[in-house]
Parts: C-alpha cells; sequence; structure tokens
C-alpha cells in the first residue's frame, strides 16, 4: 500500500522538536494553510528550491528541509534530483523521523550519509510508532553534477527523512474508530493527518476506509464494503455538517451493517472540533437507517462510546483489609477483605471487585454488593488486575508471564508476542483498555522498563496479546500504570534523571507530558472525568492525592485508589 501524503492522512507532534541544520541558502519559511475545512488550516512548511552554486551538503540538507512540504506531490523537494532520477523517487512508502540536534551528514561527494538519532516511524497508512532507544537512522544519498556543473541526487531510497520539528509543525493526529469482529462495540485507532488541501474530514474517512492498524487487524474490522470509495473523492464540512457520499457498494450492504458504518463515520469525524453532524449519502441519495434522521450525531450512537464511565467518580481506598468510600470527605466502609490488600479494580460495569492480598500471592474477587469475597486464584507476585469488557481479569505474575481468569472462574495463561521487546516472563503489568481489545504492557529485564501497547486476540482455546509495539522512549522505570483515556496511557515511574514522575503518554502522536509525581508515589488511578489519582507511601503512612493544574492535593489516608458510582 502507499502512503497517501497526498490525500492527507499522516500526523504527529513529536516530544522533541526543532529544526535540522539549514544552511542560508536554502530558507524554510512557514505559512499558513488555507482551506474551507477549518480543522485543516495547520501551519506547514513551504520550502525554497535549490539556488545555484550550492554544495553537495546543502543540497542533502535542502531536501531534507524540502521533503517537509508534501505540496504538488513534494515539488520543490524534487528539484533537488537529478531530472531523470526525480521521477523514480517514491516518497509514499513511510517517514522516519530523527532528532535534529544529532543530524550528521558524512562523506564527500559523489555519495554521501545522513545519520542522526531515530525517533520513530510512520508508516504508508499514517500510524506512528516509536523507536527504542539508542535506534539509528542512515540513509544514503548519491549526487552529480548536471550539464550546468550544479550538484543534484541522483539516487536515493524511497521514502522521507522528517526531523521531529517538521512533523510538528505540518502534522496532526486524530482517534479514528473501528468495531470489534462482532461489530457490537467500537474499537479506537489513531491516524496522523499531514497538511492538505483536501482537508482533515476526507483524510479521516479515507484512514477509515484503508482500514485499522496492522496490530489491530486480527482483532478489528471495518463495516465499509471492500472497494468502497468517496464518490466525489472529499467531504465537505458546511455549517458543521460533515457531507460523506460513498460508492455504490454501500447498496449491497444490510441494515446492521450499514448502522455499525454510519457510527464509524459519525465518532471519527464528530472529532473534528467544526463538525457538529454527518450527513451520509450514496451516490448523492441518502442513506437509508430505520429511527435515524438524515443527519447523525454523536448522541445517536452514544452507547457505543469508548470513553470512561463519567459516573465513576466516587473515590475507594484501601487500609489493610477493609476498602472505604470516600465521598465528600466521610468514609463509609465497604467491604473488609479475609487479609490486607495491596491493588483493588472494578470490572467496566462496576458490578464486581478483584482485589490482591498485600503479600500479591491471593487474587479475590466479591460481587459490589456484598462484601464476601471468593478465593480465585494464587501466585508468587500477582500485578494490580484489570478487566475486559466481557468480565475476564488480567494480570502477570511475576517471572510466570500473564493470566487470565474467565468470568465463569476459569485460569488460563495468556501468550505473550513480545519479539524484541522481551520474553512473557517479562510482562511486569497489564491495563486493557475502555474497548476492552487494547492492551497496555510494562515489560522488564531487571534493569530497564519498556511500555507498549498490543491487541488482545480471543479464541476459545486460547488468548493471546499480540501486535506489542513501544509508545515511548524516555522511562526507564515503572511503577504503576493506567490508561487515562482511549488515546493515552498514564505512567508512574522514572526516567534516566531518576526522578518520581507522572507520565502522560499520547497514542495519537507519542507526545508525553510529564508532572512531577508525590514523594513514594505507587499508584496511579484516573475517575471517570478524567483526573488523576496518585497514592503514595512515606513510611508508615499512606495517602492518595489529587492532580489540580499540576500540582498534588492531599484527599485521604489508604493505598489503591480506584473509582465506582
Amino acid at each position: 500500500m502507499k502512503l497517501k501524503i497526498s490525500g492527507g492522512f499522516l500526523a504527529l507532534a513529536m516530544v522533541l522538536s526543532g529544526c535540522a541544520g539549514i544552511p542560508s541558502s536554502s530558507e524554510v519559511f512557514y505559512g499558513e494553510e488555507i482551506s474551507s475545512d477549518s480543522s485543516a488550516q495547520f501551519v506547514r512548511v513551504i520550502a525554497r528550491p535549490p539556488s545555484l552554486g550550492m554544495d553537495p551538503e546543502e543540497i542533502v540538507r535542502g531536501f531534507l528541509d524540502a521533503s517537509a512540504d508534501p505540496s504538488d506531490n513534494y515539488g520543490i523537494a524534487r528539484q533537488y534530483l537529478d531530472v531523470e532520477f526525480a521521477g523514480n523517487w517514491n516518497p509514499l512508502t513511510g517517514i522516519e523521523i530523527y532528532e535534529p540536534s544529532t543530524i550528521e551528514v558524512t562523506g564527500s561527494a559523489p555519495t554521501l550519509t545522513v545519520g542522526a538519532d531515530k525517533l520513530g516511524t510512520i508508516s504508508d497508512l499514517g500510524r506512528y510508532q516509536s523507536s527504542d532507544p539508542g535506534a539509528q537512522v542512515s540513509k544514503p544519498f548519491e549526487l552529480k553534477q548536471d550539464a550546468n556543473g550544479q550538484w543534484r541526487i541522483a539516487n536515493l531510497s524511497d521514502g522521507i527523512l522528517l526531523s521531529s520539528g517538521d512533523v510538528d509543525r505540518s502534522f496532526r493526529s486524530f482517534p479514528i474508530y473501528f468495531f470489534n469482529t462482532e461489530l457490537s462495540a467500537l474499537i479506537v485507532d489513531n491516524v496522523l493527518v499531514p497538511v492538505s488541501n483536501s482537508g482533515a474530514a476526507t483524510s479521516l474517512v479515507r484512514s477509515l476506509l484503508d482500514g485499522p492498524s496492522a496490530y489491530l487487524t486480527p482483532v478489528a474490522t471495518s463495516a465499509f464494503p471492500i472497494g468502497t470509495t468517496l464518490t466525489y473523492g472529499s467531504v465537505p464540512v458546511t455549517n458543521g455538517i460533515a457531507q460523506v457520499d460513498l460508492s455504490n457498494e454501500i447498496l449491497g450492504a444490510d441494515e446492521a451493517t450499514r448502522r455499525a458504518l454510519s457510527a464509524q463515520l459519525v465518532w471519527t469525524l464528530s472529532v473534528l472540533p467544526n463538525v457538529s453532524a454527518v450527513q451520509i449519502s450514496v451516490s448523492g441519495q441518502p442513506l437509508a437507517l430505520s429511527n435515524l434522521g438524515a443527519i447523525q450525531t454523536i448522541q445517536d450512537w452514544q452507547s457505543l462510546s469508548t470513553l470512561p464511565n463519567s459516573d465513576m467518580t466516587n473515590l475507594n481506598v484501601i487500609r489493610n483489609e477493609k476498602i472505604f468510600s470516600v465521598v465528600n470527605g466521610t468514609d463509609n466502609l465497604k467491604y473488609i477483605a479475609p487479609a490486607p490488600l495491596v491493588f483493588a479494580a472494578p470490572n467496566m460495569t462496576d458490578t464486581r471487585i478483584a482485589a490482591v492480598t498485600a503479600d500479591r500471592r491471593s487474587l479475590q474477587v466479591t460481587n459490589s454488593s456484598d462484601s464476601k469475597f471468593e478465593l480465585v486464584t494464587q501466585g508468587d507476585q500477582i500485578s494490580k488486575p484489570t478487566w475486559d469488557r466481557d468480565g475476564n481479569i488480567y494480570f502477570s505474575d511475576a517471572g510466570q508471564g500473564v493470566r487470565e481468569i474467565l468470568s465463569d472462574g476459569t485460569s488460563r495463561p495468556v501468550l505473550v508476542d513480545v519479539s524484541t521487546l522481551g520474553t512473557k516472563d517479562q510482562v511486569k503489568q497489564v491495563a486493557v483498555a475502555s474497548d476492552g481489545v487494547r492492551i497496555a504492557v510494562v515489560l522488564s529485564n531487571g534493569i530497564q522498563d519498556a511500555v507498549a501497547v498490543g491487541a488482545i486476540f480471543k479464541t476459545d482455546s486460547e488468548t493471546r496479546v499480540i501486535g506489542l509495539h513501544r509508545i515511548e522512549r524516555s522511562i526507564t522505570s515503572v511503577r504503576d500504570i493506567v490508561w487515562s483515556s482511549p488515546t493515552s496511557v498514564a505512567v508512574i515511574g522514572s526516567d534516566e534523571s531518576n526522578s518520581e514522575l507522572l507520565f502522560d503518554v499520547s497514542l495519537l502522536d507519542g507526545k508525553t507530558k510529564l508532572f512531577s509525581a508525590p514523594v513514594g508515589a505507587q499508584q496511579i488511578s484516573v475517575d471517570g472525568t478524567g483526573k488523576v489519582f496518585v497514592s503514595a507511601v512515606d513510611g508508615t503512612n499512606q495517602f492518595v492525592f489529587q492532580q489540580s493544574f499540576g500540582s498534588w492535593t492531599q484527599i485521604t489516608t489508604g493505598i489503591g485508589g480506584f473509582f465506582s458510582n
């Protein structure tokens, strides 16, 4: 598949940004793109063509700068190429992102090599992936002098090299929505959208038609029939209404499929600030759906929301073997376990609680309506439990890998395809996303931790975690992890500075927000409205803090905070 930059669906905002070394003979200027779709009015790079007398290194650096401007099929960048080669270069195969402060151009004409620290990649379908620490970019450039004695690039590999600063200025990221294989629940994916005259709405719909990210392909599906396209090639937005006209392949779809693809479109396009509703048609004729009008809004598909339950705001804390609900500063005893606890987590419907004893050897479960805990399994060092949408519990057991407690009480190991990130025995913690399919995983080799995201693939006989890929590069040690939203993961841990920090990592664009953490921070939790709470241990004292505008306020005593409605 090709990287559809001309159609516009790549984006990214990196933590590290800046410009590569820019020769004075090839400045880069910035302007605002004008578009009828206000969401596409990003600041983008407008590059300058080569100047007379540029030496080979200036040509290479000028080409790198110009590669940030995709207009006219990278027309300015192609001016740095030899005329005979310019038509052969294919920029649409993917992007490598580098740290501009580390870039070096080495060698001498006719062959130069560009090297730099590699931050990540953007695939041909617009999906970003973080690189491992220490990864490097290395790309050779062959140059020649043309008939006028001007140096030009005569050969290089396909694809694009962009600095993090260029990517940050030129691209934007969005969530997009697919379904599980039963078409019963939405799954969140992400796409990276470049500055494009086609507009963000057009780019997002094209991304839906291209299908989910590779790691989600085995567990996610698109309701659009194969071959579906945009009839007129674009999605205009008028007075807040995105008008999506699809090709005739939709006519063969049944009601359930039409409803599913409608939900995908409405949830995806509603993330745009200039879209309040969606009007769907097929070759100019309105798409007929029972009990729905011609113009659909997010409220029509609210039952499919992957957002956390906004009613889950009542804080619950562990104090030894007791669990208290803390409401308006008042403690209410809710549960008494047979032994002191260290972790507790409710299922997604807030009807059951899974808890781990303080020695981390026993996992117990109780119904929310009573306080009778039942032992469901034992282990050597059980992590904080996490639930999927079907009522199954996942946890890691140090050195033993990941295990699952099925809703019927059956226990079985979970196979983990971790490849270069580590082995299944190195899984330290897992956390299931609110869509019940994506899963965050912490792996540890005993020296350094890595945070990755994958997908849960289930059959009647086994469960696997597939498609694990690193989501950040700076975290070295993890104490706790939680999904802070459907598109971000929050981590209590440290980086190379060994400082206690709260990291909030966006899966949309790889950007990480850093905050200081309370001394002794151990566990992190997020309520249904996105407020962050941290429990900390300071000697024999245990406190729960709430984050507010970057600072921390002590709320109550205890550990292992979780939320109920």
